[in-house]
């Protein structure tokens, strides 16, 4: 029986990690093909008119950036962008925060265009 429980709680803290990290994750893949798309689709627009598409793909996908996030800037053949996603791994348990030192959040970084 204390085999199960000790399964039940592993399993637990990995499902209580997925469920916080798992939409950070997957806001950044959301964000990274908008970043793809920015440097291939959108590189002869001028910067006004990309500024507006991005906002709105980022509301409508209800994604909050911060300037460090999400960053666009003019190349020489039309935009380069840089995601950064940053994702707290801590976990809540019995009013206790458990982190594990050293891995306090994840961050995942993209860079399209040059």
């Amino acid at each position: 029986m204390s085999k199960l429980m000790i399964i039940g709680g592993i399993l637990g803290l990995f499902l209580t990690f997925l469920g916080r990290a798992g939409p950070g994750i997957y806001d950044y893949y959301l964000m990274k093909d908008l970043a793809d798309r920015v440097v291939l689709d959108y590189a002869g627009l001028p910067m006004k008119e990309v500024l507006r598409r991005i906002e709105f793909e980022l509301d409508r996908s209800n994604i909050k950036t911060t300037p460090e996030t999400f960053q666009i800037r003019e190349a020489k053949r039309g935009y380069q962008v840089l995601v950064t996603q940053r994702i707290p791994l801590s976990v809540e348990v019995g009013g206790r925060t458990l982190v594990w030192k050293g891995h306090e959040e994840m961050v995942l970084h993209y860079e399209a265009g040059k």
